[in-house]
């Protein structure tokens, strides 16, 4: 009963961390900034490559060698000048930080965000959009990275289900041709029983 209740706490305790944004902090150009934070049970790839997609909505391109000095080349994601979801209109700067930390069983996939507008502007507990940045890091969580995932099983399920329709198509043909051979060797029997059947008689009146 005592394995029980502890397996059931940390069911819980597992689905509650995947299931909320928290205040954090990471080092950004050699100061420590405010950030949001949040585990997720999607692959570190698959999370990169939705926030790409998710900002492509907005016109925006992720930046490529730009950028703050970052200690010991943290590999931030960063978007410039995004107008994002819940943010009132505000274009900032946002920085990404993923990293996927082993564990038993599924690996679990970190993300740091932060968001400033211009250089040494980060946005904090005291900025009056804050409360705006944790509605579109909930939003990011519970919904557009749900899109994600659910896109990439659609996009998976269709790969095997054209490979299943063109195997059964294969299958078809196949067995169209064999029923073709079947049919034919079939009469090429007929044909040679009767020839058979006629040189019976014969052969028995001599």
């Amino acid at each position: 009963m005592k394995k029980l209740i502890a397996y059931a706490a940390i069911l819980l305790f597992s689905k509650t961390s995947f299931s909320q944004v928290t205040e954090s902090g990471i080092v950004v150009d050699s100061l420590n900034r405010s950030a949001l934070y949040m585990e997720l049970d999607i692959p570190e790839d698959d999370i990169e490559q939705a926030l790409e997609n998710y900002f492509k909505t907005l016109h925006v391109e992720r930046e490529k060698g730009k950028g703050f000095i970052i200690r010991k080349k943290l590999p931030f994601i960063t978007f410039k000048r995004a107008v994002a979801d819940s943010m009132n209109g505000q274009a900032l700067d946002y920085y990404f930080k993923l990293d996927t930390r082993k564990q038993k069983g599924p690996d679990v996939t970190t993300l740091h965000m932060v968001a400033g507008n211009g250089y040494n502007n980060f946005l904090g507990p005291q900025s009056q959009a804050w409360g705006d940045l944790k509605k579109f890091a909930e939003y990011l969580r519970g919904n557009y990275f749900e899109q994600h995932r659910i896109g990439k099983n659609i996009e998976g399920l269709t790969k095997e289900l054209n490979r299943a329709s063109e195997r059964l198509r294969d299958l078809e043909m196949e067995k169209e041709k064999l029923e073709r051979t079947i049919a034919d060797k079939t009469s090429q029997i007929a044909g040679l029983q009767t020839q058979l059947q006629k040189l019976k008689p014969a052969l028995a009146n001599k």
